[in-house]
């Protein structure tokens, strides 16, 4: 579990980090934006045994990621457990390997702007437009891709060592 969890504040950190160094915001994208955070959640979720831990797992991370980067409160917690549920799903079905991993990072990554875009629309949020949208979609694919796989092989090669094949 410490495994997770220092993976999990890496790359919170690194949502920190990057969005600075690369000065992307909602109106100019950068090709490494992506929510490292979201990511990192989806590529640990084949090595959780116990679901109670991961969902508690996530939605700490989503408060945190609320109060951290949104100034919202409760909006991630919603976003963050409906992926929950898409990527618990997707897991049922497809095999756990690096492919896969890829598309589900993607799937939610993707579902989270959509859904986020879908709610400040309906909050009247004016700026957010369908073009700006695809533009972050766009934007999001290259960063999502080699962040999963990077963390794929680590996550894969450090419980490989420790020899821990699922969190309890």
């Amino acid at each position: 579990m410490i495994i997770a969890i220092i993976s999990v504040i890496i790359s919170f950190l690194l949502d920190n980090f990057l969005s600075n160094i690369t000065s992307y915001s909602l109106n100019s994208p950068s090709l490494f934006s992506t929510i490292y955070t979201l990511v990192i959640l989806v590529v640990l979720f084949p090595y959780f045994n116990n679901q109670k831990k991961y969902i508690i797992l996530s939605l700490i991370t989503a408060i945190f990621f609320d109060i951290a980067y949104t100034s919202t409160f409760l909006l991630n917690i919603v976003i963050f457990t409906i992926i929950y549920f898409i990527v618990k799903k997707l897991n049922f079905i497809l095999p756990n390997n690096l492919l896969m991993a890829n598309i589900t990072s993607l799937v939610s990554i993707f579902l989270y702007h959509i859904i986020t875009f879908v709610i400040l629309n309906i909050v009247n949020y004016n700026d957010y437009t369908i073009i700006l949208l695809v533009n972050i979609l766009l934007h999001s694919i290259l960063a999502t891709v080699i962040y999963t796989t990077v963390m794929y092989f680590i996550l894969e090669k450090i419980y490989n060592i420790f020899n821990i094949k699922q969190i309890k």
